[in-house]
């Protein structure tokens, strides 16, 4: 009997990455399916801004044991989950009160991520990043408090210089839909 390999979709330019401010994501919980695209589409791209690596978020299942008395074997229990991450990306110290849209670019990442501020994360794995998100996206949400922002030092005289948002996040949701009001 042979198999077949399954193709896999090659991850470069296939996930973009969207900080969607919570203000324009009302009543967000866990059973929540569809967002407004518009939400996706006025919020920051992130995508550009970071390297391979430099995004991890990550649950962890907190869990208790539990044995009934009828039960001959004690079981595992989630009880809540903790929710951590990382976002390391390209900023300009020197130019992050500048007018100039050019100069100001390079740290729009930086601002949509504040110290101590919450936004959605908006993952959509498997999207072409040059195509336009629209009602067939399809993405994970994750809300997210930025509870520091670090200034890196380049190890290298070939880096980029970087700055890291440390996340601490509160929702996880998957595979939620994109609706066009």
């Amino acid at each position: 009997m042979s198999t077949t390999a399954i193709p896999g979709i090659v991850a470069a330019g296939r996930q973009p990455a969207w900080a969607i401010d919570v203000a324009n994501l009302t009543d967000i919980t866990d059973d929540t399916t569809s967002i407004p695209l518009p939400a996706v589409t006025g919020g920051q791209k992130l995508d550009c801004y970071y390297d391979f690596g430099g995004l991890t978020l990550d649950r962890t299942a907190n869990t208790r044991s539990r044995q009934r008395a009828c039960q001959k074997v004690a079981e595992e229990i989630k009880i809540g989950e903790t929710i951590a991450g990382t976002l390391t990306i390209v900023w300009d110290q020197q130019k992050l009160n500048s007018a100039d849209p050019e100069d100001a670019a390079i740290n729009a990442a930086y601002k949509a991520l504040p110290e101590g501020g919450e936004v959605f994360l908006f993952i959509a794995h498997g999207w072409d990043q040059d195509v336009a998100p629209d009602a067939t996206t399809v993405g994970d949400l994750w809300r997210v408090r930025v509870s520091q922002i670090a200034h890196l030092m380049a190890a290298s005289a070939e880096e980029d210089i970087m700055a890291r948002a440390d996340l601490a996040g509160s929702l996880f949701v998957p595979n939620v839909t994109l609706t066009a009001a």
